[in-house]
């Protein structure tokens, strides 16, 4: 069975690979994984990691020269995905799909027309306001819990909304969240690599009444194999924890509305995972969940808990497609 993965930050392994002065670098160091967990396809985001968070403007210049370089050498292995029918073309070609995403917009200030841009140049199609910093549009989880998105985020917000680009909400804040919810004028939201806060406090879940508001909108939750957003018990960060994600959330608002977002970030510098709130002891990895090559465990997991086919299929591709099919243009 094919899998979509919602979110990988496979193009910060592209720019670490490529400053060393490598090309080429997903053939390499990624593809094999993919293949072995028949991932068929992703979400790609262009993440500005810390300590370059300090000038999110020189390093975002920096991740767009090395994924230009990257898109011309795989051009033969990855498909860009525009439209809704690009899935299907990827899917006849051989090749991994690929939606591009940005994970944050620190970098764009107040210029909302910058959303063109990436939109044009990049093909982005997904799009988070923020990942854990405060900036012009909006606060992540970690900030000021009584701001929401500025004057200027909403009008992100819309501008995505009328060019046919997914709202994401992962690692935006509470009263964020709201804010993309009452602005989402009839288009699904995602949240493409969080779980249910019902089951793990931390901050980057969703509480049952955001799981259910989220929902209405016909969007999904990706769910992410990070042990934090698991369990408080580390016995529990494995592929069995977070199928019991899987099940709070279909038993809340049912099958259509649950995906795979699993963040892998075997490839991700420890350093930055300590900042991103993640646990100190990075080698105590999610059991049966450490890359790509491993995605097709989770699903096993499910299927023995008693999914059908149907569902499996709706919780590895089928609901994440309805929401591109439902926005792309």
């Amino acid at each position: 069975m094919k899998l979509f993965d919602a979110h990988g930050d496979i193009w910060y392994d592209v720019m670490m690979h490529s400053e060393k002065g490598e090309r080429d670098i997903f053939r390499k160091y990624q593809l094999p994984k993919f293949q072995k967990g028949n991932v068929s396809g992703g979400a790609f985001v262009m993440w500005v990691d810390p300590p370059y968070d300090e000038d999110p403007k020189k390093r975002i210049l920096q991740i767009e020269q090395a994924v230009r370089q990257e898109l011309e050498d795989a051009k033969d292995i990855l498909n860009i995905v525009r439209k809704y029918k690009d899935f299907q073309k990827g899917t006849e070609e051989g090749k991994i799909n690929v939606v591009m995403g940005l994970e944050g917009l620190s970098y764009i200030g107040e210029d909302v027309d910058r959303i063109n841009y990436y939109y044009d140049e990049f093909s982005v199609r997904t799009m988070m306001l923020t990942w854990n910093e405060e900036n012009a549009l909006a606060s992540g989880w970690p900030g000021d819990q009584e701001r929401g998105l500025t004057e200027a985020g909403k009008a992100a917000v819309r501008r995505m909304n009328d060019l046919g680009i997914v709202l994401d909400v992962s690692h935006l804040n509470d009263k964020g969240f709201w804010d993309i919810i009452s602005l989402s004028d009839g288009h699904p939201v995602i949240a493409s690599h969080s779980n249910a806060r019902a089951l793990a406090s931390h901050g980057r879940n969703l509480s049952d009444e955001m799981i259910k508001a989220l929902a209405e909108t016909g969007g999904v939750l990706g769910m992410n194999r990070v042990g934090a957003f698991i369990s408080e018990d580390c016995k529990k960060h494995s592929a069995e924890g977070l199928a019991d994600h899987v099940e709070h959330i279909v038993d809340l608002v049912g099958i259509d509305h649950v995906g795979c977002g699993f963040d892998f970030e075997d490839y991700v510098d420890p350093g930055a995972l300590l900042k991103n709130g993640v646990p100190k002891v990075f080698e105590a990895a999610t059991q049966g969940l450490y890359s790509e090559a491993d995605a097709g465990n989770f699903l096993e997991v499910l299927k023995k808990r008693g999914y059908t086919q149907e569902e499996l299929e709706k919780i590895a591709y089928k609901n994440f497609y309805r929401v591109y099919r439902q926005v792309l243009k």
